[in-house]
């Protein structure tokens, strides 16, 4: 009783990413992340975007028109391809306005990007423990992998792209030297790329398997 209760409640989650919309929003923020660490790499190192307050400001200079490329895609997706197809259900938000969302998005944004931080600080300063490494490579398969648990049990391929995940990953880990900002960099696009054609996988697998009704004759 208690699975099946389970299960009617997350329906609603379900049919918000039946088109992959969900994925692909994932994959663009990951690849910002990853276009964001590059472009830092690539600064002098006596940039003044690479410190204090100006370093947050470049981040958000990148991020905001990443996430928001992702926010109005997965939108215009769903206005001309999935609601065309199954309708559109309006779901109850308890009254929150989009803007909050949009914070909560640049805070999470600015909380990562400051764990990321705390973790490259204890990893030069523990040389021998590659734990930041291991545990951040970690949560992005398991991630994923909860994703597809409860997003995309119907589609049983993906415990493939979770696999795929895994291995390149784990290939990375052993070919990339440094700390895990250096890690973070190649893992970031690689992840990043794996949501992304994961959820184009299910646009294309949803739009081949529903078509749009027949119009009614006049």
């Amino acid at each position: 009783m208690k699975d099946e209760l389970q299960n009617y409640l997350e329906r609603p989650k379900r049919y918000d990413h039946i088109d992959g919309t969900g994925e692909m929003g994932m994959g663009v923020m990951l690849l910002g992340f990853a276009l964001l660490s590059y472009l830092q790499a690539a600064l002098p190192e006596g940039s003044m975007w690479r410190n204090g307050f100006a370093s947050l400001l470049f981040m958000y200079l990148i991020l905001i028109p990443v996430l928001a490329l992702g926010y109005w895609g997965g939108k215009a997706i769903k206005s001309h391809i999935t609601w065309p197809r199954t309708g559109y259900v309006a779901f109850r938000r308890g009254g929150t306005p989009w803007w909050t969302r949009v914070v909560s998005t640049l805070v999470v944004s600015a909380g990562v990007g400051a764990g990321f931080a705390c973790l490259m600080v204890f990893a030069r300063r523990h040389d021998s423990i590659n734990l930041p490494r291991t545990g951040m490579l970690a949560v992005l398969v398991a991630t994923y992998g909860i994703w597809v648990f409860r997003m995309g049990r119907e589609q049983s391929w993906k415990w493939l792209i979770v696999l795929f995940m895994a291995l390149g990953l784990l290939v990375i880990d052993l070919i990339v030297p440094g700390d895990v900002v250096e890690l973070f960099r190649p893992v970031s696009l690689l992840v990043g790329l794996t949501w992304l054609g994961s959820g184009v996988a299910t646009l294309y697998s949803y739009i081949r398997h529903t078509q749009p009704p027949a119009l009614e004759a006049e």
